[in-house]
């Protein structure tokens, strides 16, 4: 046999290293791209420490996985939640009894306490300015939906809970709510506002809304839109949806806001290209949830969410490559409802007043 010179012995092994090499990146992106590892990384990523987040990121995390798998693991970080929900029930309650002067004095509270870290939070903050107790207001209806949502708004006093609700109905929520600027500094959570307010029975602002944010957000409209302007317009349409299900306990008729899931699969490219993971989650949430799973739009997303986890801090880091474990948390249990989405969702958890640790 010819013996092999040393350049060609040279050749001959770095092209050995080099296929050693790529048969290793085979291997290991086959492993970190399978949604199950993505799943199964960043839950227990997130399970393993989830005493460390404050109660409010471990309520959104136990409260969405609950939702789409029922696990009673997850009732615990609930019911905490609910105890705290109804000691500030009974404070409000107290408070407006005693204090007519309760509900403003609550909202400077609050508006002291307000981060303005942000143009967002900024801007937020000049437009609830100029509704005076408006940051209560939407706090307590918040509030008042979470406790129907574990089946205890039934469970308080009926006049307790009239009190509360007249508050409500006092409050000039169509004004705020219809306002430009609430939609487009607010649009997510003004989404959320009009649902709750309808669930609690104080005011329908659904039509109007949806019709309101058409105008100020044309679909034909985005190439006006700079990035910022577009992100919030596709997180304030996921919201109508999402909060229309009760967050993530009915699922609804496919054609219930066809307006808004055809716009999704139409712009999908785009979406691909420009929105963050936690949006592009709550797409795919979105059309879940109006039936539209097996869309491959949905396919699509999933794969984008599979791309982006980093398998040595075991989540999706955020578009700058932060892996902070609390300001992560949206993202990555959106992520994984997402991938791991269920036929049935679970309603609740709902509790016993009774069995709740109140004082």
């Amino acid at each position: 046999m010819q013996q092999l010179s040393k350049k060609q012995f040279s050749v001959l092994w770095f092209l050995f290293l080099c296929l050693f090499a790529l048969q290793g990146c085979s291997q290991k992106t086959e492993i970190y791209t399978s949604s199950q590892q993505v799943v199964e990384g960043i839950r227990a990523n997130y399970e393993s420490g989830l005493e460390t987040l404050s109660m409010s990121l471990q309520r959104h995390y136990a409260q969405r996985l609950y939702r789409v798998t029922g696990d009673e693991t997850f009732l615990p970080y609930q019911q905490r939640h609910a105890a705290h929900l109804v000691r500030l029930f009974n404070r409000d309650v107290t408070g407006l009894r005693s204090n007519a002067d309760y509900v403003s004095m609550q909202d400077r509270f609050m508006t002291e306490q307000r981060s303005m870290r942000t143009e967002r939070q900024r801007q937020r903050a000049i437009l609830f300015s100029r509704y005076p107790s408006m940051l209560y207001n939407t706090d307590l209806a918040f509030r008042l939906v979470q406790l129907e949502y574990y089946g205890l708004l039934s469970q308080l006093p009926e006049n307790e809970v009239d009190l509360l609700k007249q508050v409500l109905k006092e409050a000039d929520f169509e004004s705020f709510l219809l306002d430009e600027a609430a939609i487009r500094h607010y649009a997510a959570q003004a989404a959320n506002q009009v649902w709750f307010l309808y669930q609690l029975g104080v005011v329908d602002l659904r039509e109007a809304f949806m019709q309101r944010f058409q105008e100020i957000y044309p679909l034909s409209g985005d190439a006006l839109l700079s990035r910022s302007e577009f992100h919030n317009k596709i997180y304030g349409l996921t919201h109508i949806v999402i909060a229309a299900s009760r967050y993530y306990q009915d699922h609804l008729p496919e054609d219930s806001f066809a307006w808004i899931t055809d716009y999704f699969i139409e712009q999908l490219p785009i979406l691909l290209e420009t929105t963050t993971e936690d949006i592009l989650a709550e797409v795919g949430i979105s059309l879940a949830l109006t039936g539209q799973l097996d869309h491959p739009a949905v396919e699509q997303i999933r794969q984008r969410l599979v791309a982006a986890y980093d398998p040595v801090s075991r989540m999706i880091p955020s578009p700058t490559g932060r892996t902070d474990f609390a300001q992560g948390e949206h993202r990555n249990v959106l992520a994984v409802m997402l991938l791991i989405w269920p036929e049935r969702l679970f309603v609740g958890p709902h509790f016993d007043l009774d069995s709740l640790s109140i004082l």
